[in-house]
């Protein structure tokens, strides 16, 4: 898919999900403190698999994992196969988890623990994502939720956790689903891309230069 292709494809879905939320239904966000409410939509292997298509027309990896076991070795894998060295983690406690299970040739540093140079010196960023979007293949990320904005935008790679029940069909409904209280929202479409410059399509200037999602297959 060109980019040009895409952009015109994302700007399209906004406008429709955004005139489609002009009347939307009766949903409660979730307080700040507690986690996001999985969907319970019917036919979820259709949502999941329209997710994996679109990541994939945008540029973006996955990996379905069915235990934290699996997204540890697929995480070490991942970091492994892309030569990272340094990486940091969200204060999220299952990014926690996952990096303290990946093993010890890695430097893991947290966020709250760096300065500013520090983290762009760092490989990767490991955060979690609270919703993604099937209709784009867009991973949205709450900062009530978590402390992840800048680990999803200053390390050239990002590796995003996300729970296949989190999975929305539109824009609209991942909306209707976030936290009031997030003063922040982060909407991850693909690697970071431009084509500023003489309408040359540059990968990575802006953010990172790969994005893989671990989806996390639950009952």
């Amino acid at each position: 898919m060109r980019s040009g292709d895409a952009r015109s494809e994302i700007l399209h879905a906004i406008r429709r999900n955004l005139a489609q939320a002009a009347s939307p239904p009766d949903r409660h966000s979730a307080p700040a403190s507690s986690p996001p409410v999985p969907l319970s939509v019917p036919e979820r292997g259709d949502v999941v698999k329209h997710f994996t298509e679109q990541l994939t027309a945008v540029g973006a990896q996955w990996t379905v994992v069915r235990t934290e076991a699996e997204a540890a070795a697929a995480l070490a894998r991942i970091l492994t196969d892309a030569g990272a060295r340094r990486v940091v983690g969200s204060d999220a406690p299952v990014v926690q988890r996952l990096l303290q299970a990946v093993g010890t040739d890695l430097v893991i540093n947290r966020l709250e623990r760096l300065s500013r140079d520090e983290l762009f010196a760092c490989d990767a960023g490991v955060t979690t994502a609270q919703w993604g979007i099937a209709e784009t293949g867009t991973l949205v990320l709450e900062s009530a939720r978590e402390q992840s904005r800048l680990l999803s935008l200053v390390p050239p790679i990002h590796v995003a956790v996300l729970s296949t029940r989190c999975i929305c069909d539109s824009l609209s409904d991942a909306l209707g689903r976030v936290s009031v209280a997030s003063h922040a929202i982060t909407f991850v479409t693909g690697p970071s891309r431009t084509s500023d410059i003489e309408l040359t399509l540059v990968v990575g200037v802006h953010g990172p230069q790969t994005v893989h999602v671990l989806l996390m297959e639950e009952a």
